[in-house]
């Protein structure tokens, strides 16, 4: 019973984390400082099984890493669509942006008549400097 009530309380905990990061990525090792300073120790094991068990229920975005670098997490706000746009995400800041505009729509079309690819949007990111951090580095 005690341990039941444990991966309750450390699952709250994640999944509260990564609602309050909905703008950003996080990685394991980020939820597992959170949950360090929340004084509720778990391994990470079990943050890899309940971050993944997440993505599988599409409840949160897997942004899966480069060779040598973390997977990333990010919650997915209910009717958010993710699977059909693009992220755009700021390699300063971490910030990730939604590309849910029509744009979506007329690229995704002239991909599969020019190229005859059909576009897969989920976990999809393309890279690059948010506006903030570009004010930032002009303003030092």
């Amino acid at each position: 019973m005690a341990d039941m009530q444990y991966a309750t309380q450390s699952r709250r905990r994640i999944f509260q984390f990564l609602k309050e990061c909905n703008d950003r990525t996080v990685t394991a090792s980020d939820v597992a400082e959170y949950l360090e300073k929340q004084n509720c120790a778990v391994n990470m094991t079990t943050i890899y099984r309940y971050l993944d068990k997440l993505a599988r229920e599409g409840t949160i975005m897997k942004y899966v890493a480069e060779k040598g670098s973390q997977s990333a997490y990010q919650y997915v706000e209910p009717g958010r669509h993710c699977e059909e746009h693009l992220h755009l995400k700021c390699v300063k800041c971490g910030r990730i942006i939604h590309l849910d505009c029509h744009f979506m729509q007329e690229i995704s079309h002239h991909i599969l008549e020019d190229h005859n690819f059909a576009l897969q949007c989920r976990n999809s990111v393309l890279y690059g400097i948010c506006q903030d951090c570009r004010e930032k580095e002009n303003n030092s």
